[in-house]
């Protein structure tokens, strides 16, 4: 019996021990001011990121196209200004798209 009892003296000194640091848990949860406020701000905080995230990756995707584009441009370029050279020397000269109304008018005139 007497081992009994010092078990129980034991058992309520760790269930007082529990409660006091429940107590001083909960009243430290209690003083975080605006916890409530301050998760929903990061959650909206989280959300504007994600979004972020998903507008860079298409944007980085656009670049990579537009850099393709370049290259391509870039690649048709010396083969234009060949044919124009040899439409030159031919005394025919095409209106190119990017050429202005006004200045194809000035060729035409020749």
């Amino acid at each position: 019996m007497h081992a009994f009892l010092r078990y129980m003296v034991h058992l309520l000194e760790l269930a007082v021990t529990f409660i006091e640091k429940l107590e001083t848990n909960l009243e430290t949860i209690r003083n975080i001011p605006h916890l409530d406020a301050n998760l929903k701000k990061m959650s909206k905080a989280l959300t504007k990121m994600d979004i972020l995230v998903n507008k860079t990756e298409e944007l980085a995707e656009n670049i990579l196209k537009w850099r393709e584009q370049q290259k391509e441009i870039s690649l048709c370029i010396p083969k234009v200004l060949t044919e124009e050279s040899y439409l030159h020397g031919l005394d025919i000269v095409p209106t190119l798209p990017f050429v202005s109304k006004v200045h194809g008018q000035t060729i035409n005139a020749k």
